[in-house]
């Protein structure tokens, strides 16, 4: 790419760096035909890409596990994040991010490709967007509001949870599902046992008599901010527990929380159109969202309420 300022977006699209607008893929891609596809959000801090080592090696566990392999022209793709975020940054203020999406397909379905593609290779994007601030501050000020449908988590045997995966088509009817029980609402996924999981964009934790519980890491995905938030409460000696949580432990918690790489932590203040908890934000909450602020020099909820 030129060294000059871009002037709109660019992305990475097998092996080329192109403008956004031209990052598009065929529709024999079978991301497109059957959501074969792995996937990784992660964000910037002050412009620079944040937690990228912890995000290429689960994309990289999951490609493992999928038996597919990287196209031989794409070698370093922690380099491709840095050249398409260094470009894409000088799009926004100072004060802004940028969410960084990567994904890998499972290739082409030949058959349907009428000729253009005689076999099939992994597709490979990097692209960015500004992080949308607006839909993250209500959650500030007055926590998030889950709901929980009849959708249940897709399980182990069906699909690993382990996998960031594309195959979305369950979330979204479950978020349609919880709209239908309290307009806004995130849906909160149940297993086939009750037990609840995960939400469509972050880990799930509950707060009682001072210890924080998550759901167990054989039902959900595996988070980046999930872990670091475990490593912030060990070093504020609140001791964390992964079990099996049903939705009356939520309903009883002090408080609760959502983790993603994206907006770190948001507080939780209703399960169902029911209050958990009483303050927002709670005082472990306000005290895991103050470590990491700490940790990054950067005072993640002032981002968000000032951008928002």
């Amino acid at each position: 790419m030129p060294d000059s300022p871009p002037s709109a977006p660019i992305a990475f699209l097998n092996g080329k760096f192109l403008p956004f607008r031209e990052a598009a893929l065929p529709v024999f891609d079978l991301g497109v035909m059957q959501g074969a596809t792995l996937t990784e959000r992660l964000r910037t801090i002050r412009h620079q890409p944040y937690l990228v080592t912890e995000h290429l090696d689960r994309l990289q566990s999951g490609l493992h596990a999928l038996g597919w392999q990287l196209p031989s022209s794409i070698a370093n793709l922690d380099d491709v994040i840095q050249r398409v975020t260094d470009a894409n940054a000088q799009l926004i203020s100072e004060d802004d991010d940028l969410a960084i999406v990567l994904f890998v397909t499972a290739g082409q379905h030949v058959p349907d490709a009428n000729g253009l593609v005689s076999q099939s290779t992994p597709t490979v994007c990097v692209y960015t967007t500004p992080l949308p601030f607006h839909s993250w501050k209500p959650a500030h000020e007055s926590g998030v509001r889950l709901a929980i449908p009849s959708v249940r988590q897709l399980p182990a045997d069906v699909l690993d949870p382990r996998l960031k995966h594309r195959s979305r088509l369950h979330w979204h009817l479950a978020g349609r599902q919880a709209n239908e029980v309290e307009p806004a609402a995130w849906p909160l996924l149940l297993d086939d046992e009750g037990f609840v999981t995960e939400t469509a964009s972050g880990n799930l934790f509950l707060v009682r008599d001072g210890r924080i519980q998550t759901p167990r890491a054989e039902t959900t995905l595996g988070g980046i901010a999930q872990t670091q938030v475990i490593k912030f409460a060990e070093a504020l000696g609140v001791p964390v527990q992964r079990a099996d949580l049903t939705p009356d432990a939520l309903f009883t918690a002090d408080e609760a929380f959502l983790t993603s790489s994206t907006y770190c932590i948001l507080p939780v203040s209703h399960l169902n159109g029911t209050r958990i908890g009483t303050n927002i934000p709670a005082p472990i909450t306000k005290k895991l969202v103050d470590a990491w602020s700490q940790a990054v020099g950067l005072d993640l909820k002032a981002q968000i309420l000032k951008q928002g």
